[in-house]
């Protein structure tokens, strides 16, 4: 008896697509193969984004009517100069650098303003400048150039400049005897402006510190 012809499409017989044909289809294998990879970069990219935020929510600048946090530095002489030894004092801290123009232009009127209330308030006023310079090579040039005699501390490390969170140089933070920051100063200014005499003048005869105590 004759056999009947049968239909490739009676028993289910497809043609490949064209996927298959050209080997494009990932195995099985291939894709669990790729599987740790892909959770790996998830991982990366996690641990990369929970960095930069917890760097930023620790980002918190010093700002006025909060104590000025404490510090230590070393002079050009080697000695230590500490910040909370100062208390009882209104103290001038400025950050600066030999290479910053800004701070070049805005030092002689540091120097004269330094002059101004060092002999009738030594015991009251203290200036001070922290270097942020790498090397303190040019330092003592720098001063005598200029002719600076205020005190100066050399931050070679950013020790300081990372506990103040400076933006830039020059900066400038007053602090009264109470060791509260009363004001910051971003970038130059002209000391010896009236309006800046007395504000510093008017901070020295309050004495915040005397009268809390």
């Amino acid at each position: 008896m004759p056999m009947p012809k049968v239909n490739e499409s009676d028993v289910g017989f497809n043609e490949p697509n064209d996927a298959e044909a050209s080997g494009e289809v990932p195995s099985a294998s291939s894709r669990v193969s790729r599987l740790p990879v892909i959770i790996g970069l998830i991982v990366i990219c996690s641990l990369a984004f929970g960095l930069v935020w917890m760097q930023g929510a620790k980002y918190e600048p010093v700002v006025v009517g909060k104590v000025a946090p404490d510090f230590e530095l070393k002079n050009l002489n080697g000695e230590t100069w500490k910040l909370s030894d100062q208390q009882g004092q209104v103290v001038f801290l400025n950050f600066w650098a030999t290479w910053c123009k800004p701070c070049q232009e805005e030092m002689p009127s540091m120097e004269r303003l330094h002059q101004t209330f060092e002999s009738e308030f030594a015991d009251d006023f203290v200036m001070v400048a922290v270097s942020i310079d790498k090397s303190a090579d040019d330092i003592p040039a720098f001063m005598a150039k200029h002719e600076l005699t205020f005190p100066v501390l050399h931050d070679r490390w950013g020790k300081v400049d990372r506990i103040y969170k400076i933006m830039g140089v020059p900066e400038t933070y007053i602090i009264n005897q109470a060791g509260v920051l009363v004001e910051k100063v971003i970038g130059p200014r002209d000391w010896n402006k009236t309006q800046h005499i007395q504000g510093m003048l008017d901070l020295l005869r309050s004495n915040p510190g005397q009268a809390d105590a």
